[in-house]
C-alpha cells in the first residue's frame, strides 16, 4: 500500500521510525521528511522556524497534497499542527482513509475527530488494521458471486 504520515516536523523522530516500520512491511510511504532536511543546529531559532514555516517554490506543498490525495492511508501522527490536519482534511474529501495516533495530551476537535475513521493509541492494533485495510484493497469484489 502507499502511505503518507501526516504530522508535525517536532514529532520527526517518531515519523521516522513508523515509516521504516511500515516500509519493513512492505509498504510504500511518501515521505516528506526528504523535503525538509534539518536545518543546522547553530542557526537561530527565528531563522529555523521561518525555514519550516516557507516554501518559496511550493514544492513541499504539492508533492504533500497530491501525496495525501492519491495514496492508499493516511497516518495521523499527532501531537500535531494545522498542515498536519489539512493534509488529513485533504485525505477525507479526496475519500483516502485516515488512521490516527492522538498525542498523549491531545484532544482532537471535532473535524480532525470526524476526519479519523480509526484512533490508536497502540501500534500492534494499528499495524493489524493496516493488514487488514490492504487485505480489504488488494482483494476482488466478491459481491455478486
Amino acid at each position: 500500500m502507499k502511505i503518507y504520515i501526516a504530522s508535525s516536523y517536532r514529532n520527526l523522530n517518531a515519523v521516522l521510525l513508523l515509516r521504516d516500520c511500515l516500509r519493513g512491511a512492505g509498504h510504500t510511504v511518501l515521505d516528506w521528511t526528504r523535503h525538509t532536511p534539518p536545518p543546522p543546529d547553530s542557526m537561530p531559532f527565528e531563522e529555523r522556524k521561518r525555514r519550516f514555516d516557507t516554501d518559496e517554490s511550493g514544492t513541499i506543498f504539492a508533492f504533500c497534497a497530491e501525496a495525501c490525495a492519491s495514496v492508499d492511508l493516511v497516518v495521523y501522527l499527532g501531537p500535531a499542527g494545522q498542515d498536519a490536519a489539512c493534509e488529513v482534511g485533504i485525505a477525507w474529501c479526496s475519500g483516502v482513509p485516515v488512521y490516527g495516533f492522538a498525542g498523549p495530551l491531545e484532544r482532537p476537535g471535532l473535524i480532525l475527530n470526524r476526519c479519523v475513521e480509526r484512533w490508536f493509541s497502540e501500534y500492534q492494533p494499528f499495524f493489524e488494521a493496516v493488514q487488514e485495510l490492504q487485505f480489504k484493497l488488494t482483494s476482488p469484489d466478491m459481491e455478486g458471486e
